[in-house]
């Protein structure tokens, strides 16, 4: 029989699933919340995860190595970036691939998770996209990922995760309930304890789903891969505009807002001669100062596409003069384990499940 992972239970199931499997031990139900502890606050994992648990009868730890695990993702490999940065791929149950980063930096610990093995959605400049989409991950393959970089931070220099980011391989509104269900836990203290404002959902512009996940998680950010000023220069980029166009974007992304009363933040990728133009940067600020957002700005990481090109220092500084005379924020992210190839729309991996 399977055992169950327990980081595959919302908080509830959870308690349920614990409180069920001491009392059958004959256990007093407090049991239950030393075990859950351990898995979020103790970091227990790996092979003797169980045996971590220094505080429970030797009788529970052998049932629950018989019946549960929290770890059923294998690690196929590390790599460190000359930044800081770390990037592992993890191997699923049935054979599938896919990448998760950490980024540090002085005052935080972040990392970028993926909501999916590949993706469907096509964009030009995203590595990811060569994947194309295998399937969405589960929940407790999405929480997983921070339990074992949380658990690695403070193995290695006893820090703490502080951000987390669904920016990694895939789109997280085509997996909305296993990613709302996961900022649940995330945020919550009997779970992660991380808050709300540290957890920011990155859409590629799913317009139905933006008003679904206002309703659904009105308390955590939203960012919206916008990546071009007008219709041709998107739907040339990402091919989601051709469905849902600038317009439909900006009226769901004003409904956002007014639902949730949260800022948006606009993600705005910098590339040569197509989305880095004085043009451009005047049609984004239009855009930007219609509403309550901010713009981070992302010039491009080289990919396999010659045509697509980072643009200078120069042009970007020109491109960011034109939007601060706009009344919003302006952000430039700057790139993280481009060595490694960590950096934003470099995740891929050729490593698939051969059918």
């Amino acid at each position: 029989m399977a055992k169950l992972h327990l980081l595959s239970l919302d908080l509830r199931a959870l308690e349920d699933a614990l409180a069920d499997l001491v009392a059958n031990l004959g256990e007093p139900r407090f049991r239950a919340r030393q075990i859950q502890e351990w898995i979020f606050r103790h970091l227990a994992g790996g092979e003797t995860a169980f045996r971590q648990m220094t505080n429970l009868p030797k009788k529970l730890i052998e049932k629950l190595e018989e019946s549960a695990e929290i770890s059923v993702l294998q690690v196929k490999l590390r790599q460190d970036s000359i930044d800081g940065t770390r990037k592992w791929a993890f191997e699923t149950h049935d054979g599938h691939v896919f990448e998760t980063v950490m980024i540090p930096s002085e005052n935080r610990r972040s990392i970028c998770v993926s909501s999916q093995v590949g993706c469907a959605m096509g964009c030009t400049f995203c590595r990811t996209a060569t994947m194309g989409f295998i399937r969405n991950l589960t929940l407790g393959e999405i929480l997983e990922q921070v339990h074992f970089v949380s658990r690695f931070l403070r193995e290695e220099d006893g820090s703490r995760l502080s951000n987390v980011i669904f920016m990694g391989m895939g789109e997280p509104l085509h997996n909305l309930e296993n990613v709302a269900a996961a900022c649940g836990v995330l945020n919550a203290e009997d779970g992660f304890g991380i808050g709300k404002s540290h957890i920011t959902v990155s859409t590629s512009g799913v317009v139905p789903k933006i008003r679904e996940w206002a309703e659904r998680a009105p308390d955590f950010k939203l960012a919206i891969s916008l990546n071009g000023s007008n219709d041709a220069m998107r739907s040339s980029l990402m091919p989601v505009n051709r469905r849902w166009n600038i317009e439909n974007l900006l009226a769901a992304a004003d409904e956002y807002i007014h639902l949730t009363g949260q800022k948006l933040t606009f993600e705005y990728i910098l590339i040569q001669g197509k989305t880095c133009t004085p043009e451009a940067a005047r049609e984004l600020r239009r855009i930007a100062s219609q509403r309550n957002c901010k713009i981070n700005l992302i010039p491009l990481n080289r990919g396999e596409d010659p045509a697509l090109q980072p643009p200078s220092e120069e042009e970007i500084r020109a491109f960011e003069a034109v939007l601060r005379q706009g009344d919003f924020e302006v952000l430039r992210r700057r790139p993280r384990g481009p060595d490694i190839l960590a950096a934003c729309g470099q995740l891929a991996i050729p490593l698939k499940k051969v059918a």
